[in-house]
């Protein structure tokens, strides 16, 4: 009687229930397993009573080698009294969409026997919407450019990818002397640095309201000059002006480094804060580089 309460309470859940043994096999399916089993590969008519739910995971294209070992390693642990339940979460590919599981694992006892019940639940949505959210605390709402955040991890990044691979890494940061730039002024510069960040080492930020960064992979200040000219080109020719009348100019500091092992990132990061200083302090420059390009040294340095 107390079978078919449980097996009717199983039935009427949305998740995805397959109740095993301690030796893997399947004792029980419930009614939503059979969709999940279909969207996941498996044919109408599969009897899954008495397989084996580990070298079922190939059947379901669940990732069967790395999933299969984990899932089984969890159950032990659970079976041995080590823990009280565990979750695991993978993701599966359908004909019609993407899945993303979270299998939950715990303890039931019938009849004086053990079983571990795995709660399987598509949890999608739920990952979206956290990818969603993620990628807002990453990104500039009204630019659409990388966010002070975003800028920060990326630099450090593409700092210790330069330093693994001994290449050149570029710094520019530009900044308009009028710090109540207007949506349309703003969305215009958000544009031209977004066409100057065309590959994946590249990235355009928004570091402040009137402060704009790009970050160049694998290029030096000569290369960075250039695209530092284009940016002055460009702005410039849009002629802003402030609500006074007064034109709006464009401050830029570069600069670019090849890190070494002692190098950090703040380094690089200083040298351009530095440049921008002089461009804004200079009457006739407004585009500045502070130090010449830091080469890695393959050989040591001889005394004389």
């Amino acid at each position: 009687m107390m079978d078919h309460i449980y097996k009717g309470i199983l039935d009427s859940l949305d998740s995805y229930i397959v109740v095993i043994e301690d030796n893997g096999n399947i004792s029980f399916t419930n009614k939503t397993w059979g969709q999940l089993s279909k969207r996941l590969g498996a044919t109408n008519d599969l009897n899954w009573q008495g397989m084996n739910y580990f070298s079922c995971c190939s059947i379901l294209q669940l990732n069967s080698t790395e999933y299969a070992r984990d899932c089984q390693r969890q159950v032990a642990a659970l079976l041995q009294g080590k823990q009280s339940e565990f979750t695991i979460t993978l993701t599966a590919c359908t004909v019609e969409s993407e899945i993303w599981l979270e299998v939950t694992g715990s303890i039931v006892t019938l009849d004086n026997t053990r079983y571990v019940l795995l709660n399987h639940s598509n949890i999608i949505d739920r990952k979206k919407d956290h990818a969603e959210i993620e990628k807002l605390t990453l990104i500039d709402i009204e630019t659409g450019l990388a966010n002070h955040k975003s800028f920060h991890s990326f630099y450090f990044n593409e700092w210790q990818r330069s330093k693994r691979n001994r290449s050149e890494v570029a710094l520019l940061i530009a900044e308009m002397d009028h710090t109540n730039l207007d949506q349309r002024q703003t969305a215009s510069i958000a544009e031209i640095f977004t066409r100057h960040a065309r590959r994946a080492c590249d990235l355009a930020a928004v570091l402040d309201n009137n402060q704009f960064a790009l970050v160049l992979g694998q290029i030096g200040t000569v290369s960075c000059e250039f695209v530092a000219q284009s940016i002055y080109q460009e702005i410039t020719a849009l002629h802003f002006m402030t609500e006074a009348g007064q034109a709006i100019n464009i401050n830029i500091g570069i600069s670019s480094a090849t890190p070494t092992l002692i190098d950090t990132s703040d380094m690089l990061l200083n040298s351009v804060t530095l440049a921008l200083n002089k461009a804004k302090a200079s009457q006739q420059q407004c585009i500045n580089h502070h130090c010449p390009t830091i080469v890695f040294k393959d050989r040591p340095l001889m005394k004389n």
